[in-house]
Order: C-alpha cells, then structure tokens, then sequence
C-alpha cells in the first residue's frame, strides 16, 4: 500500500457543479484524480481548512458516532476501480477486532480527514492509475481512469483527426467493460438460482 495526501481540489472548467480531487503519493510524485460532486467536494474542503459548522455535517456525525462506541478509523484504503470510478474501504478497529467497510472514495476521504487516519492505495492501482502533469497544467490520465462519455468523445477527436489506432483502443476500453459488467450479472443471476 502506498500512503496519498490530498493535494487540492480544483473545480471542472465545463461544469463548476462538479469538482475533482487530486491527490498524490506521500513520498513520491504518482498522482491519481478523484471526481467528485459539489457537496462532497464541499466536505472535503471544510475538513482541509478545518471549518466547523454549527450543527455536523453528515462525515462530522459518522465519525461521533464510531468514537462513541470505541471504533476508530484505521486508514482508508482505495482498493479498485470501476467504469472510472475508485471504489474505497474504511477499515476500522474496535478492540481486536478489524473490520473494512465498502465507501464511496468521497466519503471515505472526508471521514479520513476528519478523523487525521491515513489514506491508502494499492501500489498496483497507483501504477496503473497514476496522472502525468503535462505542460500548461493539463493533465494526462490512463484510459482506465475515464468514464464511458469521455471515452466516446475521444473517439470522435480521434478519428477527426485520423488516429484509427488510438480510436481503436478505445472502442476496446469500453467494450472490455460492458463485457465485464454482463459477466458480473450473469455470474449473479446464477448465484441467485
């Protein structure tokens, strides 16, 4: 596992509804992106800068809550990615016993800060993940990191501007994932039976 501290939060230049996260290797220079939605991008800012509110926030309360009954958050651990979207676990202990519960990356991130545990992800993940800074602060990111949408305009660009090999690996990215979600239900329509 490799330790990630949050490095900003920058709005999208299309949409200032929606936000995303960077956050980079504690001790190196891989970084991953982390899409978010206004009010989640919102907790996430109040718990960097430290602003407390009159009433808790829903992370604010969660975190009461766990603390009341003697659980602590451990670390967090961003684990996998789905169709571009990280998928995350709060590892908690209480006593001796551990346990990792599924969260939305966002989430897991606003209780982690709150609570000052750590974040983590899989070195594999991170390698496979991981964002190139490129000149005049765009960034490059790995075709796996990239919803569907994205993935379908680049095809467009891609062709309009005669790249048939990048267009073509592509079509391959998504196809790959409609692929994998209809084995995931058909694997789950036979466990059911």
């Amino acid at each position: 596992m490799v330790e990630l501290v949050v490095t900003d939060i920058m709005s999208k230049a299309n949409d200032h509804r929606a936000h995303v996260l960077l956050l980079s290797e504690k001790d190196g220079l891989r970084k991953i992106i982390v899409a978010l939605g206004f009010l989640e991008a919102q907790a996430i800012a109040f718990a960097l800068r430290g602003l407390k509110t009159d009433r808790p926030l829903t992370h604010d309360l969660f975190g009461f809550v766990t603390s009341a009954f003697g659980v602590e958050l451990q670390y967090v651990l961003i684990n996998n990615i789905a169709d571009g979207t990280f998928c995350s676990q709060l590892c908690y202990r209480q006593g001796d016993i551990e346990q990792c519960i599924d969260s939305r990356t966002s989430d897991a991130i606003a209780i982690a800060l709150r609570s000052g545990a750590p974040i983590y992800i899989e070195d594999a993940l991170l390698s496979r993940m991981c964002i190139r800074d490129e000149q005049n602060g765009a960034f490059s990111i790995p075709i796996t990191a990239a919803d569907e949408a994205t993935l379908r305009v680049a095809i467009e660009n891609a062709v309009k501007v005669e790249n048939y090999e990048l267009a073509h690996k592509l079509k391959e990215e998504i196809e790959s994932r409609h692929t994998a979600q209809s084995s995931a239900c058909c694997d789950k329509m036979e466990n059911d039976n």
